[in-house]
């Protein structure tokens, strides 16, 4: 073998000419006898046998390609259409052969490839796309980290402009998806240049516009980026476009695939330490894949764009404009109704990881982006105006304390599945619940509540926003009451924190109850009243809460004015008042209800903003 193997290289060298038609099969069975070891105790061995089938076959591709590189041999090898199995054999062994080469190095075929390419006037876009994917497979099989800086420097520089010349024909070239498998591996080489940031930085916005995301590609980018370049404005560069072209995306100034979106923000929200429901994205939720790596991309979003975020919650059109916007999900179990919903939990939660770390760090977060919460809105102002804003308020607290909420179900979720340990009256880990609004706000919800019931009679005619009004309060109400129970297990039931809290639960339910009278009263009232009002005893119900029983007296007044009710909601008004909690319950099985409930209740908050969005007259400026 390795006779007939010198023989053939020897007529290649005298006759190139001759032997040009046969090089490609040549090189293919060359490239397996290259990786086939004559001896199988050769499997793991690095020693080459002087004279052997596989010494020779290094020989003969070295030989070959150093004599035909001045030919371009180097272009027409990454033009190979082999089936992908052969196309890896083959570059492996040109990488092995090449990797004590003198004359070529394991780079030069990519240096000369570029080179050959930008000699061109124009590129060859029909090319382009095999190009990429071999070039991506080739790199796949370098040890990148085991070659010099030095050696790579004149091949990022004709990468570099290749890149330049390949982004203004983007638009017109299929198969892109594998630049981003060629920037992972080119963010792998020592002392890369900050220069090659910009094309990438390019691509990776194009991607995202254009192509298919994977949770692992962002991941790469992003933690490769930390570890090549020393200054930190390098490091963030392509994060920072990422979370750049993300609130794009939310601010409806480009248009992206609902699946990327979803994986964007998933993957926002993770970095940050959170997790998304079940269910949504299959390779990032529930975080039983996701790589802690050190993304940075929270740290990206988190001083420029807060703001952003938090107008995206805020709006009530967000959801209308993303179900104009967008075709049909193409996501499992998610449709145009359903997925501006879910992008607006995942964004909530995200806001209150920030939050709730920014009060750990600066009791002025809170006063920051929500300074209308410390100002309790008068009274005398009931103008439709001042009654908008109240609404909007008691939204984008909603969306709050849903995504503070949700991930207090998921964490407790993951965590306890699986443990057979029930669950008994101890103090929970702090980390496990956040808190994006302090519990000394609850005294200014109140205040916006009872704005609600006290104007509601007059000014819920004025709009189809104002009529939905009575939905927002309730579903506040309901909120607020299971976020303070859940703050109130992080202390023990004799201490002093869970009677401070559960005692600001009490006040908050003393301010309102008498307007919820109040409103009950307005016989034309009286049937949506207190439907609402079973509905949030429901909800405490379903959400095994412990402390509902603690609070029907309280509610005493309102239950005994429901004489009006049909039989069937006497029933359910009867079922709530005979709950009683099972405080042996399980962590896992209450989270899991925990959960259910709110995946309803974001449904049912998305529902109302599209319907009050639809029906409101809006014009786009």
């Amino acid at each position: 073998m390795g006779i007939m193997l010198i023989v053939l290289g020897t007529f290649i060298h005298r006759e190139p000419s001759l032997g040009a038609p046969f090089l490609p099969e040549i090189l293919a069975i060359v490239s397996r006898i290259s990786l086939h070891p004559t001896f199988p105790w050769r499997c793991e061995s690095l020693t080459h046998l002087p004279g052997g089938s596989q010494s020779v076959a290094h020989q003969f591709i070295r030989c070959v390609l150093h004599q035909l590189a001045p030919n371009g041999v180097f272009y027409q090898v990454f033009l190979t259409q082999k089936d992908e199995i052969t196309r890896k054999r083959f570059y492996r062994s040109v990488s092995n052969s090449l990797n004590d080469f003198s004359e070529l190095n394991p780079t030069s075929p990519i240096q000369m490839l570029a080179e050959t390419l930008n000699a061109k006037k124009t590129l060859p876009i029909d090319l382009l796309p095999v190009i990429f994917r071999n070039l991506a497979e080739y790199l796949q099989c370098l040890p990148i980290d085991c070659i010099a800086g030095s050696v790579w420097l004149p091949v990022i520089q004709a990468l570099d402009s290749l890149l330049r010349r390949v982004i203004l024909i983007l638009g017109n070239v299929s198969g892109s998806e594998h630049l981003l498998d060629i920037m992972v591996a080119l963010l792998k080489v020592p002392q890369l240049s900050k220069n090659i940031l910009e094309p990438f930085s390019k691509i990776i916005s194009f991607a995202i516009q254009n192509l298919h995301l994977t949770q692992r590609v962002l991941v790469d980018i992003c933690s490769l980026s930390g570890r090549a370049f020393a200054k930190e404005r390098d490091k963030l560069y392509l994060g920072r476009q990422i979370v750049f072209d993300l609130v794009q995306a939310l601010k409806f100034k480009i248009n992206v695939p609902d699946s990327n979106l979803l994986l964007l923000v998933g993957f926002l929200l993770q970095d940050a330490g959170g997790i998304l429901p079940p269910g949504i994205i299959g390779d990032i939720s529930c975080g039983e894949s996701f790589v802690h790596s050190n993304c940075n991309i929270s740290e990206c979003m988190r001083q420029p764009y807060l703001n952003d975020i938090l107008e995206f919650l805020a709006d009530f059109h967000t959801l209308s404009k993303i179900k104009n916007l967008k075709a049909p999900s193409t996501t499992p179990g998610l449709c145009e109704d359903t997925i501006g919903g879910v992008l607006k939990g995942a964004i909530a939660q995200y806001l209150a990881l920030e939050m709730s770390r920014g009060n750990s760090k600066d009791s002025r977060t809170v006063s920051k982006y929500l300074p209308w919460l410390n100002n309790a809105p008068s009274s005398l102002q009931q103008g439709p105006k001042e009654f908008t804003e109240c609404v909007g308020h008691m939204r984008l607290l909603s969306w709050l304390l849903m995504g503070s909420l949700t991930h207090t179900a998921l964490i407790v979720r993951r965590i306890g599945a699986g443990t057979t340990a029930p669950h008994q009256n101890h103090q929970r880990s702090s980390a496990l619940i956040i808190q994006p609004v302090p519990q000394e706000a609850s005294c200014h919800i109140a205040d916006h509540v009872q704005v609600i019931f006290a104007g509601f009679a007059e000014q819920s005619k004025t709009s189809v926003l104002h009529m939905s009004s009575l939905f927002h309060a309730f579903t506040l109400c309901q909120l607020w009451t299971v976020y303070l129970e859940q703050v109130a297990s992080l202390a023990a039931i004799s201490s002093e924190a869970y009677n401070t809290t559960l005692s600001v639960l009490f006040e908050f339910w003393a301010k309102v109850t008498p307007c919820i009278l109040q409103l009950v009263s307005h016989s034309k009232l009286s049937e949506s009243v207190n439907l609402h009002f079973l509905g949030l005893l429901e909800s405490l119900k379903e959400t095994r809460s412990t402390i509902l029983a603690k609070l029907l007296p309280l509610w005493t007044p309102v239950l005994s004015s429901n004489t009006q009710l049909s039989g069937t909601l006497h029933v359910r008004l009867q079922n709530c008042r005979d709950a009683v909690p099972n405080v042996e319950e399980q962590d896992f099985h209450a989270s899991e209800a925990l959960l259910k409930w709110l995946q309803r209740l974001q449904f049912k908050m998305g529902q109302i903003e599209l319907q009050s969005s639809t029906a409101t007259q809006f014009y786009s400026i």
